[in-house]
């Protein structure tokens, strides 16, 4: 094995190493995407297609283990396997297990391709030593490898000389072919050896590759390091040490400040200090680093924000140059790295284009394949509804036939309420469907319509029975054609052998005759379709029989389009692996480019990986449970218990080799617990500010205006009440719906509980006030209303009477005072009519302050000149809110009520 280790002190001088001649044409691969643009910008002799990441090289060499077709084989290997295991334990117990595996099935198979990676020998792990859970880890994978299929677990080794040679050309070229680019000639190129760069984080992959590829090439490992911070640096020789091979290095360059990099001189002495800090030599603070401040932000959505602001001013500047010179995040005046990447999970909400392309799932299309997977019932045949939004997808898809578009949809969203209790699209003898309750919602309407409903003015402000007749139809039609297609491509798979493959012939059949016609030629969703059908291709390859649970748990796996993939060097806000690469491209830039080190908080500084071992495994198992039989093992185990070292590192590294402008900041709330800067620059005295800059956007009021028509004379003393109350109000109800509509569940119930208590208070008065009437009365008017409210259950029915109890008491017999209903008079007439539109009358804010005092008042003349056709053409409609809004039958279209209560 032809292994060697070297180091360097500074990045920018690598080719002033006395080795540096012996490498400087040979096949160089980096550890991540952002070294490679940040070599080829410091290092022009190494942009001759001669620069290439590592996990192109493992992925050129091991093609079957990454492989789609591979894992979902392996991933029902495993289902099949726990499926037919059954230990000598308690059926009861067995089952709670089983269902614990189940859940977590991915992680399993993860860590059992980890095994395999490692090459772990099952009769060497101490059974002793290692939880419950790792057991049946254990069991399940001897059990997988006593079976017909192990070799598909296995990972290739004994590669030929050629075999090498051609994986390491295919890795050099690949991002170029990737990305459809005119691929670099790389004969020139000395591929007998290779380069290693950067590498800290090592995988069994990548150990199994060095070697694999030592065994015929010359391999050197490639790190920086600087023994003035050997502290910070230990990190990187307690892992290349498990090598057990000569490290070789020099100092003759290590870098120091100077006032001469004026724009990086402060962030180049805090970084010394940071180092001398840590080896214990730092005597006296520097007086340079007095001004540094860390800004603090006060939760990751303000720091999103601001990232997000930076962004979009990129993004013009990059749309109005001409030239257009590198990416849009080339045009950032401040380039960020982050020790924690959850704000990335922020920003591909609103950025997706820069985060890669979207895949199949990502599209409504795909959404809808999801839906009708999560659906069906695979025990007994059918569709079963658990979450009406997998309903709504399907309708947003543009799958099912529309007149007009959109229409399916907005006719769900105003009924799902009236069938949201439904378990099935068709009912049976015992229970209705969905479709059986659209039925019966159709004849109530028609009743409604022809005025034969006793309740039939109050009803009319439901949502659900504002929907005309032909709309249902559409709607109705639409669900069976949904419940046709769901059973065209599930209902005999369970039964079937090599279902994956017959499944996945179905969906590209589908694709193509229905889906792909109908899309636009110049849109990226057609790529998309045909980079899919291109995958689907490939099915005759898939030979796997399993359940429709496992099909369901690979699906995602296997639709999504990676062939365009996004990579983390694009990333808008890039985590601290990527610093070591991507500092060096700062010698090229503009120096009053700004290098932003978020998150530099303790909490974040010292986290250990999160996704160290798959469940269940442990470091532990590793330190523990296992005798390591060879050095791939040593250096893999140490690189996971020093990932929470490599921080530190990142950041120094960062300060230090950066030529342009420096930020520091961290995020003080997180997670309701209040993060502390990291305790080293604490220590060093470095102050925090808060952040002063508007990150809030701000947004002019815009005033609806649209055509009125003729309808402009029927306006009646509560579209004055609803004005005074909110401008936007009156708009939408008043000149646009006609009137109050409740389609929000909640608005539903509470409506409920106002009309109940009106009928039954006309009913009873003149009558003796006795509970045992009282009780009849509304049970009897409950249950004559409740058929048009079917989405409540007993319970909730049960809440509304007694409320509407309470308010008869409380406003009729004056909380029992009076022993006889009184008559119901004009007044009480009226106040019932506003409590039907209005729900409350008086509503008290924090101050006890009542908010809609004097709007029901009587209006002035002044104010019914408002409602002539010129005034109203003329007149602003601005959103006004309050508490009110939480009772306001369109806060679901105006949201000015959610957004009170973000700025809050």
């Amino acid at each position: 094995m032809s292994l060697s280790i070297y180091t360097y002190s500074n990045p920018y001088e690598i080719n002033n190493e006395p080795y540096w001649d012996s490498i400087r044409n040979c096949a160089h691969f980096c550890v991540s995407q952002t070294m490679v643009n940040g070599l080829s910008a410091v290092y022009d002799e190494l942009d001759n297609g001669q620069l290439a990441t590592v996990e192109e090289l493992v992925e050129a060499l091991y093609p079957r283990w990454f492989d789609t077709k591979t894992y979902i084989e392996q991933y029902t290997i495993l289902t099949n396997t726990l499926d037919k295991v059954t230990p000598n334990i308690e059926a009861d117990r067995w089952k709670k297990i089983k269902q614990s595996l189940r859940f977590n099935k991915s992680a399993l198979l993860d860590s059992i391709r980890l095994m395999a990676e490692m090459g772990l020998l099952l009769k060497n792990i101490k059974i002793k030593k290692i939880t419950e859970e790792q057991m049946y880890l254990v069991a399940a994978y001897n059990a997988i490898l006593r079976g017909e299929n192990a070799e598909i677990f296995a990972l290739k080794k004994n590669f030929s000389e050629s075999e090498i040679d051609n994986a390491v050309k295919i890795a050099l070229v690949a991002k170029d072919k990737r990305r459809g680019k005119e691929v670099k000639a790389i004969e020139s190129v000395d591929c007998n050896t290779v380069v290693i760069h950067g590498i800290h984080q090592f995988t069994p992959t990548i150990l199994s590759m060095l070697e694999e590829v030592s065994k015929y090439k010359r391999v050197v490992l490639l790190f920086n390091y600087q023994q003035q911070y050997n502290e910070i640096y230990q990190t990187w020789l307690d892992v290349y040490s498990c090598f057990d091979l000569n490290i070789k290095s020099q100092f003759n360059n290590e870098f120091k400040p100077t006032t001469l990099l004026q724009p990086s001189y402060e962030g180049n002495m805090l970084a010394d200090q940071i180092g001398r800090l840590a080896n214990g030599t730092l005597i006296e603070k520097n007086k340079d680093i007095n001004n540094v401040k860390v800004v603090e932000f006060d939760n990751i959505t303000e720091f999103s924000a601001y990232v997000a602001r930076i962004y979009e001013e990129a993004a013009k500047d990059f749309h109005a140059d001409e030239h257009k010179n590198g990416s849009v995040l080339s045009y950032m005046k401040e380039q960020f790295y982050s020790a924690n990447n959850s704000v990335n999970d922020i920003l591909k909400v609103y950025f997706p284009e820069q985060f890669g392309e979207r895949h199949f799932l990502a599209y409504p299309i795909g959404h809808f394949f999801v839906a009708v997977t999560n659906m069906w019932d695979s025990e007994n045949g059918g569709i079963r509804i658990e979450n009406m939004n997998d309903i709504a997808e399907c309708l947003y898809s543009g799958v099912l036939y529309e007149k007009k578009v959109g229409s399916l949809i907005t006719t769900f969203n105003q009924t799902r309420n009236y069938f949201s209790r439904a378990t099935k699209l068709e009912g049976d003898s015992e229970t209705d469907g969905v479709i059986d309750l659209l039925k019966k919602l159709k004849k109530q309407i028609s009743k409604l319509n022809n005025g034969k409903i006793e309740y039939n003015e109050q009803l009319a402000k439901l949502s659900y029975f504002n929907v005309e007749l032909d709309e249902i139809d559409e709607l109705i039609e639409a669900l069976e054609a949904l419940n046709t297609i769901t059973k065209i491509f599930y209902e005999d798979f369970e039964n079937e052998n090599n279902n994956f493959k017959h499944f996945y012939e179905k969906l590209k059949d589908f694709v193509e005759t229905q889906i792909l016609p109908t899309a636009d030629a110049e849109t990226e969703f057609q790529d998309i379709l045909l980079r899919l059908l291109a995958r689907l291709e490939e099915v005759e390859k898939i030979e796997s029989t399993s359940t429709f649970d496992c099909l369901k748990d690979t699906m995602a796996y296997y639709l999504k389009q990676e062939s365009q993939k996004g990579e983390s060097a694009n990333w808008i806000v890039r985590d601290f692996q990527q610093i070591d690469g991507d500092i060096l491209k700062s010698s090229t830039q503009d120096p009053d480019t700004i290098y932003h080190f978020a998150c530099v908080s303790d909490s974040d500084m010292n986290v250990k990986r999160e996704d160290q071992f798959p469940w269940p495994l442990t470091i532990e198992f590793f330190e523990r449970a296992y005798e390591p039989l060879d050095w791939k093992y040593q250096v893999y185990v140490k690189s996971r218990k020093e990932f929470k070292h490599f921080k530190r590192y990142a950041l120094i590294y960062g300060l230090e080799f950066n030529r342009c402008k420096v930020k520091l900041s961290f995020i003080k709330n997180d997670d309701d617990k209040e993060n502390e800067l990291y305790y080293i620059l604490k220590l060093l005295g470095v102050k925090t500010e808060k952040n002063i800059h508007d990150t809030t956007e701000v947004h002019e009021r815009q005033n609806i205006t649209f055509d009125l028509g003729k309808n402009t004379n029927n306006f009646v003393d509560l579209d004055g009440f609803r004005r005074r109350i909110c401008g936007y109000r009156f708009a939408l109800e008043s000149l646009i719906e006609n009137g109050t509509k409740y389609q929000d569940r909640f608005l539903q119930a509470k409506y409920l509980e106002i009309i109940l208590a009106n009928n039954v208070r006309r009913k009873l008065e003149g009558q003796i006030a006795t509970e045992a009437i009282m009780n009849e009365t509304l049970d009897d008017s409950a249950e004559r209303l409740r058929r048009y409210f079917r989405f409540l259950n007993e319970s909730e029915i049960t809440d509304i009477k007694s409320n509407a109890k309470s308010a008869i008491i409380h406003q009729a017999l004056q909380d029992g005072k009076i022993k006889q209903f009184p008559k119901v008079t004009d007044i009480d007439f009226e106040m019932m009519r506003k409590k039907e539109e209005f729900i409350y009358l008086h509503l008290e804010n924090e101050n006890q302050e009542n908010v809609l005092l004097g709007k029901f008042n009587d209006l002035t003349t002044a104010e019914k000149k408002q409602f002539l056709p010129d005034n109203l053409k003329n007149a602003s409609y601005d959103k006004e809110a309050n508490i009110w809004c939480q009772w306001c039958a369109v806060r679901e279209k105006c949201l000015e009520n959610y957004k009170s209560l973000v700025e809050i």
